[in-house]
């Protein structure tokens, strides 16, 4: 096997691994392996804070580490509130899609089919003026 073809092989089993190992860890995780670690990393940023405010008096220096806690709350919310608006959106894209085709089905159902060979010449240009508005 030549070098590249060697690394290549490497590479793909590497993948593979990855792949099944992640397998696992949502398997034991029951979910989510972003959501489990943002459930562990919640309180873990909270203990460490809670840390650092005590080791700070009050003052000025105390109140730049809370607003810079809170500006990460508030990153964290938007993200809550944009996750929010994604499932309305799709939601609502489901809601469409169902409406579309429910209003195809009922134009399809209620379609007059028309046999040309039944009309006479006059109702087939009276229908071509009616489809083409000629």
């Amino acid at each position: 096997m030549s070098a590249p073809a060697s690394n290549v092989a490497k590479i793909k089993a590497m993948l593979i691994a990855m792949a099944a190992e992640t397998a696992e860890f949502k398997a034991a995780a029951r979910g989510a392996i972003a959501d489990v670690a943002a459930g562990w990393l919640a309180p873990q940023y909270l203990l460490a804070l809670r840390e650092q405010l005590a080791a700070l008096p009050d003052g000025l220096e105390r109140f730049k580490l809370l607003r810079l806690a809170a500006g990460d709350v508030v990153a964290l919310q938007r993200g809550d509130h944009w996750a929010a608006r994604l499932q309305l959106d799709r939601e609502k894209l489901a809601l469409e899609l169902k409406k579309h085709a429910d209003a195809m089905a009922q134009a399809h159902a209620t379609e007059k089919v028309v046999d040309e060979a039944d009309l006479t010449e006059n109702e087939v240009r009276q229908r071509i003026k009616e489809i083409y508005g000629r």
